[in-house]
């Protein structure tokens, strides 16, 4: 019955205390016995099961030690009163210490075994109870921890779609501490808006089948253009308060954006393979056009003093010139000459290119301006990356259009390198489209060849940098560039 109890009988009778240890340590106890209170709390350290505690001791009343004994106790255990004197007050007082049982004197020893053995399977479950809870404490704190570290997106919705929980990676991604999401409609608050209504039917799904995969993005309220394109699994389970949506969502922005880059490399590479060998072919005729041209605007002068032919030849002279030009892009974009590299001031090929776009802006009523952070250089191929500053720089003065406005150059210092961001204030690019705006042959002004921006990219790249665009008000180009190009 009490095999492996330990328990501790306080007791200032020795003949009393004894008889109790033999009754106890015949059933299977260990038993210490004591005779004063102080020693009984002392004596806790070591660690015991059940204590059966007089009432009348010489330095303390037992119902008073009862707290003492528990809160000294490294561990749970259950206090037996035994009294020769009992009163209805000590009754009470022993059900207000939380004794387990209230013992008179003399008493039968077989009671004494019976509760003393009740006593101690009350132990061991509180005991195991407590180490269940701890466990589960461990396990919960663990599972926090995971929860909170982890990089996938981990949002609870109710059934409106209301968030109910969220991590903080999912707090990061729109912006907000992870307080400030609960309470807010996801879809509503956080979904971009072209894509709410995909997401609203897979959520609908989820609700009725239990399970929807979707992927959409989603915007924050930081800084302009922070888009994140995520990738998401949603489970619903029933709850006490209605149905709960468990969503993980996988941030693949940065997969999406490779994958973009990939596809347009390789349509890249297939387009100068193209053209390498198409402008060569074409290059050679149309030398010969251009010669015979010249021949029949000379021949043309004497047969047609009107001029009427020299027009003619005139306008036939200017679209095989626009062609040769196309050509002569073809040949850049496809056979790409080597970088020469050397120092960049950058703030320098900036002002540069300003003071070339300056006229054409100023009679447009547009402001041109330059902010810098001083010397930003770069080792670079000066003359490549003034071109693209300056096809950046003159598409967004065309962007603008003659209403006025403002365009804006700015060179930035990085840890690594640099950036150069030039904006303007015209309608922006359509969101449709942004995603193309590098592709070859890809324009939105007439008579454009579609290569100026393929021709910056390309010559972004060789320098090891990137180049991006999007909106915040207007247009937005954004160059980061290495502080040296790769070999």
């Amino acid at each position: 019955m009490l095999d492996g109890a330990r328990i501790l009988v306080v007791d200032d009778e020795p003949d009393l205390a004894e008889n109790i240890a033999e009754l106890l340590e015949a059933e299977g106890a260990s038993v210490t016995t004591v005779a004063r209170g102080r020693e009984a709390v002392a004596a806790l350290a070591d660690g015991y099961d059940v204590v059966i505690l007089d009432v009348g001791l010489p330095d303390a009343r037992g119902v008073d030690l009862v707290s003492k004994l528990k809160a000294a106790a490294p561990s749970p255990l259950e206090v037996v009163l035994v009294t020769g004197k009992a009163s209805i007050e000590d009754a009470i007082a022993a059900v207000e210490t939380d004794a387990y049982a209230f013992v008179r004197k003399p008493f039968d020893p077989r009671h004494l075994l019976a509760l003393s053995g009740r006593a101690l399977v009350q132990v061991r479950l509180e005991r195991e109870a407590r180490k269940l809870a701890e466990a589960l404490e461990r396990r919960e704190a663990n599972l926090r921890a995971l929860v909170d570290t982890v990089q996938a997106l981990l949002v609870v919705l109710d059934a409106g779609g209301n968030v109910l929980q969220a991590n903080p990676a999912a707090a990061r991604a729109v912006g907000r501490a992870e307080g400030d999401i609960v309470g807010r409609n996801w879809i509503e608050d956080f979904v971009a808006a072209e894509d709410r209504r995909a997401a609203r039917a897979a959520f609908a799904r989820c609700l009725a089948e239990g399970h929807a995969h979707h992927e959409h993005r989603i915007v924050g309220d930081g800084a302009a253009g922070a888009v994140h394109v995520v990738q998401w699994a949603w489970t619903s389970v029933p709850g006490d308060r209605g149905r709960r949506v468990f969503a993980s969502g996988l941030d693949v922005t940065q997969l999406r954006d490779y994958q973009r880059k990939a596809a347009l490399s390789e349509k890249l590479a297939a387009v100068g393979t193209l053209a390498a060998g198409l402008a060569h072919e074409i290059r050679n005729p149309l030398n010969a056009a251009h010669l015979q041209l010249a021949l029949l605007e000379r021949r043309a002068k004497k047969l047609d003093p009107d001029g009427r032919l020299g027009g003619i030849a005139r306008t036939v002279q200017a679209e095989i010139d626009r062609l040769s030009r196309l050509v002569d892009d073809f040949l850049e974009f496809a056979r790409p000459a080597p970088l020469r590299p050397a120092s960049v001031d950058l703030v320098a090929v900036a002002e540069h290119v300003a003071d070339l776009e300056r006229p054409a802006c100023a009679a447009a009523g547009i402001d041109l301006v330059v902010v810098h952070d001083g010397d930003v250089s770069i080792v670079g191929d000066r003359e490549k990356l003034t071109q693209v500053l300056f096809n950046l720089v003159r598409n967004a003065r065309e962007a603008v259009g003659e209403g006025g406005g403002r365009v804006q150059v700015e060179v930035r210092r990085r840890d690594d390198g640099a950036r150069i961001v030039v904006r303007d204030t015209g309608p922006g690019i359509p969101e449709d489209l942004r995603s193309r705006i590098f592709e070859p042959f890809f324009s939105t002004k007439d008579g454009g060849t579609g290569l100026g921006m393929a021709i910056c990219h390309s010559v972004v790249g060789l320098h090891g940098g990137d180049i991006t665009a999007h909106n915040d008000g207007g247009a937005v180009f954004e160059i980061t560039l290495p502080t040296t190009p790769p070999p």
